[in-house]
């Protein structure tokens, strides 16, 4: 969802009135464009004219991007969506609009000094999503002796001792993220908020080629991945029932995603001393 925000920035460009049908309008609460409205809801009116343009191929107000970056996945998620659409290709990362009060939020569980967001819940069972190897209790120390509390982040997190669980709302989370010294995460929607509210950022990739998900050479921070001989298979499989690691299967540790605690914090030290964190 968060990718298709140049989309909508061209199409409001182009048109009156733009509206985006989605189940996440909170990302986008303040956004800035007046024909531009967010709603999880269609009208009575609005669902005919959807009907008929699916049916009938009446009319081209409806742009659907809904799987556009599945259908073909060897193209980064922004290009495929504006391809979809109709609109050129353009590199640059999502706009995000915070209020006064989202910009200066932090978690109580950050205390009052520099923290760090950790997020490393996958909403998928698939092994090449999640991360091995690493010695979370050792990370969160390793940081704390720098002089950064943890915060972790997630809707069902699995605790890590010396870090603190935050609940939040999207634009909590949102906030969270952007007053974080920086972010460690796997590839997910917090990971790609960070990138985008320009966060720096240590993102751990498996199966799946960071060129089609971030703009390497505007991104503010480090990509963590092993080296398979089948990296970026994922965008080779054509549905769900292909996406099986083409080494261990759906149960075993797959390469690319099999990590060493020192591996890092080495990439933490790297990261700390590149930005002056």
């Amino acid at each position: 969802m968060l990718w298709i925000e140049p989309v909508i920035r061209q199409l409001a460009a182009l048109r009156n009135d733009v509206v985006v049908y989605t189940k996440y309008p909170e990302l986008f609460c303040h956004y800035p464009l007046p024909n531009v409205r967010f709603t999880s809801r269609l009208n009575l009116w609005e669902k005919i004219r959807w009907a008929l343009q699916n049916k009938m191929a009446i009319g081209h107000s409806f742009v659907d991007l809904e799987h556009a970056y599945e259908k073909d996945s060897k193209k980064h998620f922004l290009h495929a969506y504006q391809q979809a659409a109709g609109v050129p290709s353009t590199c640059e990362y999502p706009r995000l609009l915070l209020t006064a009060d989202e910009e200066t939020y932090r978690p109580a569980e950050a205390g009052e000094g520099r923290y760090v967001v950790l997020h490393l819940e996958s909403l998928t069972d698939r092994n090449y999503r999640n991360i091995f190897g690493v010695e979370w209790e050792k990370v969160v120390s390793h940081l704390a002796e720098k002089g950064f509390a943890t915060v972790l982040i997630g809707k069902e997190p699995v605790p890590v001792p010396g870090a603190r669980i935050a609940p939040t709302s999207i634009p909590q989370m949102m906030g969270t993220i952007k007053n974080a010294s920086f972010f460690i995460g796997i590839d997910s929607g917090p990971s790609h908020i960070a990138a985008a509210l320009g966060t720096p950022v240590l993102i751990f990739f498996g199966a799946v080629n960071p060129e089609f998900r971030h703009f390497k050479s505007l991104l503010k921070g480090r990509i963590l991945q092993q080296p398979c001989e089948y990296a970026g298979w994922y965008h080779e499989a054509t549905d769900a029932t292909g996406w099986s690691c083409r080494l261990v299967g759906d149960n075993g540790i797959p390469k690319c995603s099999l990590f060493t605690t020192e591996y890092v914090l080495n990439n933490i030290d790297l990261l700390v001393k590149g930005y002056g964190l």
